[in-house]
């Protein structure tokens, strides 16, 4: 009997090759996040989202991302996922429900919700991946090199910028705020880099006894971070860097070399003393008034969130309502006991608080989504090998402790990630994976591709138009063709539209045009629905007053006084007011 030796030979059965894993394309778009696409600057007014260039750029490389964990699973046909995922997916339920209440606004709350389901997209991705030790760790690393590029590029800023200068950073308050424009935003940053370096230091071991570039690169963090977070004067980075790094102590003591320790000690004690050496002969000029101005607001704005959601802790005022109804209810309160209870913040979009914000607009669900989300984590936490739980808490402080005072991930889409990040890191230790076979995966397929181009197209657009925004409100004598031009609207929605109203406000009491007017009035008393802004009621006021109708003049007026005590409110002479802030 012959036998055929099939191996080697044309009679060989061909096998199917499958492409190789993504990981490789999946780091390379979460490093080009963190170290391009982060740090992009382009003029803008200000504000949050993507209002700022910076967070329209980091979104492309992230689509990138999600998209490879996605193609990764149809590569597979195999869904890893692990307990974290569902009770993340559970949670990300709960906080979409209430867009669905008869009260939501789903259009003004779709980027929130949107950012919300991308970053658990990004969480499952990141699940997709064997990482080996290196890869894993490069994730960390990929941050902390993020953080090192903002703290020279704050230093640059804080030493060397002159007045009018190219970024438009105010040299004489002096608060280097990095790329983010919010110098509490860029505190947060520095001090989670500086807890995540002492981490990775007690994790990285001298090879054959010898120091590697590594460990210099991990040691210059507290000498770049500490000093600028002194200059920053945010105490919510001195508090999450102080208290982060106090929680990595046992760590380091247990894990790192003797030799680590005693450089990691010398370097905060550098830091501290470049600190007060800068704090000593520079003049940075936040000052004390402002300071008691931010912490006054705070004490005013946080307490009312609390008392708009036990009023209607069910239901919530509405996904989007934020602003609008904040404003209505505390004035009505003010009306109704100025002594107990003070006057609402103008232009308030956020109550300085995530779980607060969360619950006034949608209720007990949403609040009780975000419990169980930390709860989740917590719990992971606890079952990390022995020594190394206060550590992860360390990790998480900074970011965690700026959202219960500001909104964090609504100035910097790069905290979103790094948060995200932190939980997969959590979990990766301590979770156990499961794995679900899949056949059916061409719309999965045809998604991940068409995930990136369109979020792709769409930032681009937003970029550009966000630049022809910029060009018209700063070009003198006004182009209305920067105007015309602007191809995204709905990424600008409230800023395009005031451009362009005011614009024709403007236009129409300069030319004595009363239809230009009757249109912005028409508009305004729209927008003030939703919008309610002081610069808003004040331009309405003078076109009332413009058109003659006196008596509509000082109704508005008189609904401005009681939503904004003390607004200043035009006569018939005086120009229209073209901030909207």
């Amino acid at each position: 009997m012959t036998v055929l030796q099939l191996q080697g030979t044309k009679l060989e059965q061909k096998r199917i090759s499958k492409p190789l894993p993504l990981v490789r394309f999946f780091l390379a778009s979460v490093g080009l996040l963190f170290i391009v696409a982060m740090h992009y600057f382009q003029h803008n007014p200000g504000g949050s989202g993507l209002e700022l260039s910076f967070n329209a750029a980091a979104w492309i490389p992230f689509s990138v991302a999600i998209s490879c964990g996605l193609l990764e699973i149809c590569r597979q046909k195999v869904w890893r996922y692990s307990r974290m995922t569902l009770l993340l997916f559970s949670c990300c339920v709960l906080l979409t429900l209430p867009v669905f209440y008869p009260n939501a606004d789903g259009f003004a709350a779709s980027n929130r919700l949107l950012t919300l389901w991308a970053g658990f997209l990004f969480f499952t991705s990141l699940q997709q991946f064997v990482f080996t030790h290196s890869q894993r760790q490069r994730l960390l690393w990929f941050i902390t090199i993020a953080v090192l590029i903002e703290a020279v590029f704050g230093w640059y800023q804080f030493l060397w910028l002159t007045a009018n200068n190219r970024f438009g950073y105010d040299i004489i308050a002096n608060r280097p705020y990095g790329i983010f424009q919010q110098p509490n935003v860029m505190a947060s940053f520095l001090a989670t880099g500086l807890v995540i370096a002492a981490y990775l230091l007690a994790r990285l071991p001298r090879y054959r006894g010898k120091w590697v570039w590594q460990h210099m690169i991990l040691l210059a963090v507290p000498v770049l971070t500490i000093p600028l977070l002194v200059v920053l004067n945010s105490r919510t980075g001195w508090l999450g860097a102080t208290i982060g790094s106090l929680l990595m102590l046992p760590y380091l003591y247990r894990f790192a070399a003797k030799y680590q320790q005693r450089m990691w000690g010398l370097m905060l004690l550098l830091g501290l003393a470049l600190a007060w050496q800068v704090s000593s002969t520079t003049d940075s000029s936040f000052s004390h008034q402002a300071r008691i101005t931010l912490d006054s607001q705070r004490s005013i704005m946080m307490p009312q969130a609390y008392e708009m959601f036990t009023s209607k802790p069910l239901t919530g005022y509405g996904y989007g309502k934020f602003e609008a109804a904040y404003i209505t209810q505390t004035a009505l309160w003010h009306h109704q006991d100025p002594q107990q209870y003070p006057a609402g913040v103008a232009s308030l979009d956020h109550p300085h608080n995530e779980l607060l914000y969360w619950a006034a607009e949608g209720g007990i669900i949403p609040l009780l989504g975000l419990i169980l989300a930390a709860l989740a984590v917590l719990v992971s936490i606890k079952k990390a090998p022995n020594g190394t739980q206060l550590a992860l808490v360390g990790l998480f402080f900074p970011i965690v402790l700026h959202t219960q005072l500001e909104y964090p991930f609504y100035h910097s889409l790069a905290h979103w990630i790094v948060f995200i990040i932190l939980i997969f890191w959590v979990d990766n230790l301590t979770a156990k994976y499961h794995r679900y076979q899949t056949q059916y995966v061409l719309a999965l397929k045809v998604s991940a591709i068409a995930l990136p181009v369109m979020i792709t197209s769409f930032m681009i657009t937003t970029l550009y138009s966000g630049w022809l925004l910029t060009k018209f409100e700063t070009t003198r004598p006004v182009d209305i063709n920067y105007l015309v031009k602007v191809n995204n609207p709905w990424a600008w929605q409230h800023r395009f539209e005031w451009d362009l109203h005011l614009t024709q406000l403007q236009l129409g009491i300069a030319t004595d045009k009363p239809q230009l007017v009757a249109d912005y009035v028409r508009w305004a008393n729209q927008k003030a629905q939703t919008w309610p802004r002081p610069a808003l009621y004040q331009n309405l006021v003078l076109a009332y007053y413009n058109q003659g109708k006196t008596a509509q003049a000082e109704q508005v007026a008189t609904e401005a006084q009681q939503l904004f005590p003390g607004i200043s409110l035009p006569s018939t002479t005086t120009a229209a007011t073209s901030s909207a802030k």
